[in-house]
Formats: C-alpha cells, sequence, structure tokens
C-alpha cells in the first residue's frame, strides 16, 4: 500500500499526482509498443533498409510537424502549410534553375519564403483578428494557386543532381535528412522549455486572458509562432525538392497539414492549446509512419489506410475529452 510522508494511505489524487510525470512519455511508450508489434509480426520491418525507408518516410512531415507545433500550442490552426511547402519549393527549383544561383543560396531563399509566408499569416490573425483556421485556409488556396499558375499545374524542376545528395544521401549509415531534423528538435524543445517564448506560447495557449494581463507581448507571440510554422515548412520544401529535385505544384504537400495536425494530437497535443511536448510530436509523427509503412508490408489497400489514422485520432482525442 502507497503511503504519504504522514504515513497514511494515498487518495486517488495523490496517486496520480504521484505518477503525473509519467504522461509526458505515454506517446513514447505507444511508438514502442507499435514498433514492438510491427517488428514481431513482419519479417521485413525491422530491417536497416525498411527502417532507413521508415526514417525518410518522417522527415518532411516531422520537420513541419515541429513548426505547427508551437501554434497548436497558441490553440490555433496552420492548414496552409502545404501549400507553403509548394511556393517555398518552387523557389528553390526557380533559384536554381532559372537564376543559376548555388545550393545554400536556394535553401535559404526556400526557408525564407516559408517564414514570410508564415509571418503574413500571422499578421493577418494577430493583426487583422482573422480566426486562424480562415486566416490559414485561405492563404493556403492563395499560395498553391500561385505556385500552379507559375509551373502551370506541372512540375519546376532543378538542374543540380548534386542536390540530390541531401535527400537520398546518409553519413554513417543515417540518412542525411535525419541530422537536421534532429537538430531542429532540439532547439525547438529548448526554445519551449527554456526560453521567455516558450513560456510565453505556453501561457497564452493555456490562459490567454491572464496572458495579456499580465503584459505578455500576445500580437509579437502569435506572429514569432507562425512565422516559425512556416519556416519550418521551408525547411520542410528542402527536404521535398532535394528528394525528388523538382516540385510539382498540383501534388506536392497535398493532405500534409492533415498528417501534420494527425501526428501532433496522437503525441499527446491538446487543440485547445497550453499542452504538449516536442517529444510527443516526434514520437506522433513516427507512430502514423510506421502504421503506414507496416500496412504497405502487409499489402493493405492504400485506400483502406486512412481509415486506421483516422480512427487512431478519434480515439486519442475521444481519450483527451474524457480525461478533461
Amino acid at each position: 500500500m502507497l503511503v504519504n510522508k504522514r504515513g497514511m494511505a494515498l487518495s486517488p489524487m495523490e496517486r496520480n499526482q504521484g505518477f503525473k510525470w509519467l504522461n509526458g512519455y505515454k506517446p513514447l511508450a505507444l511508438l514502442l509498443l507499435i514498433f514492438v508489434f510491427a517488428s514481431l509480426t513482419s519479417d521485413y520491418f525491422f530491417t536497416w533498409i525498411n527502417l532507413v525507408n521508415v526514417v525518410r518516410q518522417a522527415s518532411i512531415i516531422g520537420m513541419i510537424a515541429l513548426g505547427v507545433h508551437f501554434v497548436v500550442l497558441l490553440g490555433m490552426f496552420d492548414l496552409s502549410v502545404g501549400s507553403i511547402l509548394v511556393v517555398s519549393g518552387t523557389v528553390i527549383m526557380i533559384c536554381q534553375s532559372v537564376l543559376g544561383t548555388g545550393t545554400i543560396f536556394s535553401m535559404g531563399m526556400g526557408v525564407l519564403t516559408g517564414c514570410a509566408v508564415g509571418f503574413l499569416n500571422g499578421v493577418l490573425i494577430a493583426y487583422g483578428r482573422v480566426p486562424s483556421f480562415i486566416a490559414t485556409i485561405s492563404t493556403m488556396f492563395i499560395f498553391r494557386s500561385l505556385a500552379m499558375w507559375y509551373g502551370s499545374g506541372g512540375a519546376v524542376n532543378g538542374v543540380n543532381m548534386k542536390y540530390t545528395e541531401l535527400g537520398h544521401g546518409s553519413t554513417w549509415g543515417v540518412p542525411n535528412l535525419v541530422f537536421p531534423l534532429v537538430a531542429v528538435a532540439v532547439i525547438a524543445h529548448i526554445v519551449l522549455a527554456k526560453t521567455l517564448l516558450g513560456r510565453y506560447i505556453y501561457a497564452l495557449g493555456q490562459n490567454p486572458m491572464a496572458a495579456v494581463l499580465s503584459g505578455a507581448p500576445t500580437r509579437w507571440i502569435i506572429v514569432t509562432a507562425f512565422a516559425i510554422s512556416g519556416m519550418a515548412s521551408g525547411m520542410g520544401a528542402v527536404f521535398e525538392t532535394s528528394r525528388l529535385n523538382s516540385i510539382s505544384t498540383s501534388t506536392s504537400g497535398i493532405f500534409y497539414e492533415l498528417d501534420v495536425m494527425s501526428a501532433i494530437v496522437i503525441g499527446g497535443s491538446n487543440l485547445k492549446g497550453g499542452k504538449g511536448t516536442i517529444l510527443g510530436t516526434v514520437c506522433g509523427v513516427l507512430m502514423l509512419t510506421i502504421i503506414s509503412n507496416y500496412m504497405n508490408l502487409q499489402n493493405v489497400s492504400p485506400y483502406l489506410q486512412g481509415v486506421l489514422k483516422g480512427l487512431l485520432v478519434l480515439v486519442m482525442l475521444y481519450r483527451r475529452s474524457r480525461n478533461g
């Protein structure tokens, strides 16, 4: 029997508080459970080639999700990430194939483009007082259309074949895309856990009115969060274009916003804001990727794979609502 410092039996509330620190590791535990199940029931899943493939598949959605995580902590949405990826990827390809710029410069311009579009989203929401759902779904249509207009609905191709070494190459047997993804995840965790901006974001998500009354620069926080989300989508564009050496203006980034939001929800974040961790989001991305990979290995129809993803998100949201 568990007892407290006074030698008395712990009440249910005290027992829950004692194990409260474990809540942050639930997504990691679920990820390990899914990983073990897939390894034991598939002969091919737990092979180096397949695991590398899983990591590559998770890299683009993972990078975008790290940025959108900041927005979700505010209790807001960013549905424009797929379109930001497309317009950023188009800029990268234009820089390389039309302007003839170097690889580093073109990647920088792609990331900067994503950050600029995210900044625009933030301004619309913070200063224009447009709801995040409306603002980002509007820019989703606008920037997708602009990219499709430039590319005539087709692909915009690059000419620098060495550029694909980032997307397809590896170092010490580890895909190159893993290293920037891990670095950004660590930086995002430090920003949210150790900086004033992170404390402001959590405070604004948990209690907007209290944050305003405490003097928090709420508009600046919102603009910064959406700029970070856009910048992450720009980095995702670097990942996508480096794998294909092109960007499809009509199909690239389609439904990425749904995959990202699903991963964040599965990772334990609260869509109302104020709750969630970078570790949880990373785990959510890996869970969705492993599930898709496993179903492919088991020859499950790709048309049915969304059913399991949808049910998983529904169960997580239901459990979250039941737990308050």
